[in-house]
């Protein structure tokens, strides 16, 4: 039988949460080794709580007018705890030969570590007595300048039978209870703790979703947002920047191009009206140029769109020389037709361009018509490439300064415009080199203007 692959919640809350109580868990598993590993240390406990009840014992002893010790002060210590269970437990007293005071008259003896006599110490040690394996623990204290030794045994039997029925159980289910007492509460804390974090990130998603292309000034709240959300919220916040900018500047490209398309549908409706009735005459010429003049608009507005959609890029190796020559030959009628010379030279170094052949045959093909336009009767222009730039310089009567911010402004012409330019072809060349990750700048030359296209490093 296969089993599909587990996945982490997508929850935020729920991984935090998962994650704590696997934390809680793991020291649970820790709590449990640890208590065992005590449990197999149990006997040094063991040892210190016998001497511990060794020193008590000694500090509850009754002496008699002579100096001996005479019994334990019940009120205390209950004597019951000794006698009544047999040879399980046992209490003797001994003077500093190792002779037994207490009890009196039962010919006790003291107890003594194998193969060893009495050592009159503080020490734990293993013995038998009444031919019962037991764990002693003696203990000396002085009363009026002489010294007395306590001896407190425990039947290794009884202390099993303890560990067994008592010991183990008790110490597993404590264990087990507080485990899960901790599990407990630290989830329900942890839920309402998460839930309280996480209403800001539920404020924000929910104003994300009443944006609209209306509202696209609105933007998050990064107010009691945790710190870890606070760069998705931010991130989010500049891409609707970037949306309205680009919101905006549709717009207006729509305004613009719709201005810019109602002019020649203007004069070809006035050559109709002009024309009379249904036999007078056309001005076919006039037509057919106004016609050409909104096709030429139509078909540079597809031009940006196809520019400004980078899925529409298709990068490869392009042969430099060849693509050069393809642009020659495809405007050398209009140069032909301007009487103007093209000097096109491609360096050695330039074998190939990373770029969409498509898009870079536009812009090259934008950049010496523009050229060829503004260039006199039997001017040159020239372009030069080479591995790190392309340029492209006219000799015409060049740009004044203060319009050259905004000749790759969209529908912008100066004061000299033609007739047949739109006002699209360098936008067009702007946004085919921002595309490509190039710098398209224009400076004055002399003469003419010069246009050059900067490659980015490993292009």
């Amino acid at each position: 039988m296969r089993f599909s692959k587990l996945h982490w919640p997508r929850s935020l809350g729920t991984r935090l949460l998962a994650t704590y109580v696997a934390g809680i868990l793991v020291c649970m598993v820790v709590i449990v080794v640890v208590s065992a590993a005590t449990m197999l240390l149990r006997g040094d406990t063991l040892n210190e709580g016998i001497s511990t009840h060794a020193r008590l014992i000694g500090r509850q002893l009754v002496f008699d007018a002579s100096g001996r010790p005479s019994g334990l002060d019940e009120s205390e210590l209950p004597m019951w705890l000794y006698s009544g269970m047999g040879k399980e437990t046992s209490v003797r007293v001994l003077d500093a030969t190792g002779d037994v005071v207490l009890p009196a008259g039962k010919n006790a003896s003291a107890l003594l570590q194998e193969g060893k006599g009495f050592e009159p110490r503080d020490h734990t040690f293993d013995a038998v007595a009444d031919r019962l394996a037991v764990r002693a623990a003696t203990h000396g204290l002085d009363h009026e300048g002489q010294r007395w030794y306590v001896q407190v045994a425990v039947s290794q039997r009884l202390i099993e039978l303890m560990d067994r029925s008592v010991g183990l159980p008790a110490l597993g289910q404590g264990l087990l209870l507080a485990c899960l007492a901790s599990v407990l509460v630290f989830a329900v804390v942890m839920y309402f703790t998460l839930g309280r974090m996480l209403r800001p990130l539920r404020v924000a998603s929910e104003s994300a979703a009443r944006i609209t292309p209306r509202t696209l000034d609105a933007r998050l709240s990064v107010q009691g947002l945790p710190s870890e959300m606070l760069p998705l919220i931010e991130a989010f916040n500049r891409a609707l920047d970037r949306l309205e900018s680009g919101y905006i500047a549709q717009q207006d490209f729509l305004a613009a191009a719709a201005h810019e398309l109602k002019t020649p549908l203007s004069l070809i409706r006035g050559q109709i009206e002009l024309s009379g009735g249904e036999d007078a005459a056309f001005n076919r010429d006039a037509l057919i140029r106004d016609v050409d003049q909104m096709a030429r608009h139509v078909g540079q507005l597809l031009h940006l769109a196809e520019a400004t959609e980078l899925c529409n890029y298709e990068v490869r190796l392009v042969g430099a020389a060849a693509l050069v020559d393809e642009v020659g030959d495809y405007i050398g009628r209009l140069a032909a037709r301007r009487e103007v010379y093209l000097d096109l030279r491609v360096a050695p170094n330039a074998v190939s361009w990373q770029a969409d052949r498509g898009a870079l045959f536009t812009l090259l093909k934008n950049l010496l018509e523009n050229a060829i336009q503004h260039s006199p009767p039997h001017g040159v222009v020239r372009l030069m490439a080479d591995a790190r730039q392309i340029s492209v310089r006219d000799e015409g009567p060049g740009i004044p300064a203060r319009d050259l911010p905004m000749i790759f402004d969209r529908f912008w012409r100066g004061a000299g415009r033609r007739d047949e330019g739109t006002g699209l072809g360098l936008a067009i060349c702007q946004e085919i080199a921002l595309a490509h990750g190039w710098r398209l700048s224009a400076h004055a030359a002399s003469p003419g203007t010069e246009f050059v296209i900067a490659f980015a490093p490993g292009r």
